[in-house]
């Protein structure tokens, strides 16, 4: 069931993927290469509609098959970033309206959180890393394949994490988030036909942390696999935050200043830092996994 689940997200993403470029290719919004970017012409965006049509129907059975209230602001959580970011691919909205949205889909996913009495002062922390989560994989998605290989990587240890713990339901969505992920992959690979655009960034940034929370709640991984699991992510984004805070930049605004980005600018070619940056995540996931295993003897 797991295997074809995963097949099935894969295929309704690159059918849907596929289909806008063959008749919607005018429709999609274009992104000009700029004095920020690292590819050059005109790049066709929001192809992470096709990772959110891939992985809404997985993610809706988990909330009809046994994950409850949770799942439920899960999924409306992320259907309403992903409208709302679709819209900003087609006509960017100010800043403060994104995370004003941002901040509503955190809260709404904490409201269940409420029966662990986990306290108003963790709720906000919680808060804060959710919409963090959202943004760091936004600012991540910089470079062809980049941010669709951690979605591939990311959601498929947490989905063995998952099978491990015996819970294949939950499992069966975190690898149908990867299938769907991998089939705008293979659009998105360097020299990129397609970028995923906000509307799949801000969509994998939110499953990334929400997915994680909804697991440590059932027990399906400690805490700190998440963590390390996706922290090629976390560091590089959180590095560079505080690095351009601390010189006073506008860290809202696009910057080429991420370490895999200051790679490619050093003349190092882009396959070779996405290869680079594959392998440390599966290194960090493959760790993850076998610290879990260790411990539960």
């Amino acid at each position: 069931m797991i295997v074809s689940q995963t097949a099935i997200s894969a295929l309704v993403s690159l059918l849907t993927i596929a289909a806008l470029l063959r008749w919607g290719r005018r429709l999609l919004p274009l992104d000009r290469a700029n004095h920020r970017s690292l590819h050059h012409g005109e790049v066709p965006r929001s192809g992470g509609i096709g990772i959110v049509a891939g992985s809404l129907w997985p993610l809706w059975q988990l909330a009809q098959l046994g994950y409850g209230g949770a799942a439920v602001l899960l999924v409306v959580g992320a259907a309403v970033l992903a409208v709302v970011s679709l819209i900003d691919d087609f006509r960017p909205l100010p800043f403060w309206v994104r995370l004003a949205i941002q901040f509503v889909a955190a809260a709404s996913l904490l409201v269940w959180l409420g029966s662990a009495s986990i306290g108003w002062l963790w709720g906000v922390v919680l808060c804060l890393v959710i919409v963090w989560s959202i943004n760091l994989y936004n600012f991540m998605d910089g470079m062809d394949g980049l941010a669709g290989m951690m979605g591939v990587v990311g959601f498929t240890g947490l989905g063995i994490l998952s099978l491990l713990s015996d819970q294949p339901l939950f499992a069966g969505a975190l690898f149908a988030i990867a299938g769907a992920t991998a089939g705008f992959l293979l659009f998105n690979l360097p020299p990129a036909r397609l970028f995923m655009g906000d509307v799949g960034s801000t969509f994998l940034g939110y499953m990334a942390i929400a997915a994680s929370l909804l697991g440590i709640w059932a027990g399906a991984f400690p805490f700190w696999a998440p963590v390390l699991i996706f922290l090629p992510f976390w560091l590089d984004a959180t590095v560079t935050l505080f690095r351009r805070l601390l010189r006073g930049e506008r860290v809202w605004e696009a910057h080429r200043s991420h370490f895999y980005q200051r790679a490619v600018l050093a003349g190092v070619p882009v396959r070779r830092v996405l290869l680079v940056e594959t392998l440390l995540m599966l290194g960090c996931s493959a760790f993850a996994i076998a610290a879990v295993l260790i411990m539960r003897g």
